[in-house]
């Protein structure tokens, strides 16, 4: 049974795989270092001119083709009924992440929104919104805000879109477009911007 598999069936135990990180970290650190400080500044400026000259966000079609274009009913019976992607919050170690996933997903939502301050009657913009698990939440908690959900996925806009529709929803707007190439018009500006586990795909 090879390593991952073990992984997946929760047999590693976790002191494990914490040592198995801090080994990662430890010779990712080691590679990093530049041996003086002139040379880990002119590392770091090289890094900083790197950065500039790329895209904002690398390998979007990738992206697309993995996760974003996947019909929606493949993730329908897998993730809650806010069909969030990513993070959700158990408030305790025992419980069940089946049954108690739909609650998971409501207490992040609203930590989210706790974190980020968001208040009713905000113009508020969430850059990466998936299936819109946060962006719904946000224009039914907040129905005096105006709340602009951006997807670089069409499938992801479609589906947005009719649960807003359903539920009566005029205060969400769904872009779709690519990162590196998103614009608003001139003079458009947020009180807020919110973006949950997209930066990963970003420089």
């Amino acid at each position: 049974m090879n390593s991952m598999r073990l992984l997946e069936r929760n047999l590693v135990p976790d002191t494990l795989i914490r040592s198995r990180i801090r080994t990662l970290l430890a010779a990712r650190l080691a590679a990093e270092d530049q041996g003086d400080p002139a040379r880990q500044q002119a590392h770091l400026m090289d890094l900083i001119r790197q950065l500039r000259a790329s895209p904002i966000a690398i390998d979007t079609a990738a992206a697309n083709a993995q996760h974003y274009e996947v019909p929606t009913e493949f993730y329908l019976p897998v993730l809650g009924k806010r069909l969030k992607y990513s993070s959700c919050y158990y408030e305790q170690p025992g419980d069940n992440p089946v049954s108690g996933l739909d609650a998971a997903e409501e207490r992040m939502l609203r930590l989210t929104c706790e974190r980020a301050r968001l208040c009713d009657g905000e113009r508020i913009l969430e850059l990466g919104c998936g299936w819109g698990s946060l962006a719904l939440w946000m224009a039914e908690r907040y129905p005096a805000a105006a709340i602009t959900a951006v997807s670089n996925s069409r499938t992801q806009k479609s589906f947005i879109d009719a649960r807003a529709a359903e539920r009566g929803l005029r205060n969400l707007t769904t872009v779709t477009s690519d990162m590196n190439v998103l614009e608003f018009p001139a003079g458009t500006q947020f009180d807020r911007v919110v973006s949950v586990e997209m930066f990963e795909h970003m420089r």
